[in-house]
C-alpha cells in the first residue's frame, strides 16, 4: 500500500535525515547510521547493531552505492 506524504511530513522526515547526517553531504553512510542506533538504544539492547546497520542499507539503499540518501530514506516512510 502507497502512502502519500503531505509538505508538513516530508519537511519532518528532512530535518530528521539532516541531524543523521553528520558530515552534511546529503547522504547517510553506515557509520552514521550505526552512531543513530547506538544513541536509540543507548547500547543496552540485545539488538544487533551491525545486523540492523546491514538490514537497514539492504531495504534502503535501492542503487547499492554505500549510502541512503534523502529519496532512500523517505521511500521507506512512502
Amino acid at each position: 500500500m502507497k502512502i502519500s506524504l503531505n509538505n508538513h511530513q516530508i519537511e519532518d522526515l528532512r530535518k530528521f535525515f539532516q541531524e543523521v547526517d553528520k558530515d552534511n553531504n546529503g547522504k547517510i553512510d553506515p557509520q552514521e547510521l550505526r552512531e543513530l542506533l547506538e544513541t536509540i538504544w543507548e547500547k543496552e539492547t540485545d539488538i544487533d547493531i551491525t545486523s540492523a546497520v546491514q538490514s537497514t542499507f539492504n531495504k534502503c539503499d535501492r542503487n547499492h552505492d554505500g549510502f541512503i540518501t534523502f529519496d532512500e530514506f523517505v521511500s521507506l516512510a512512502d
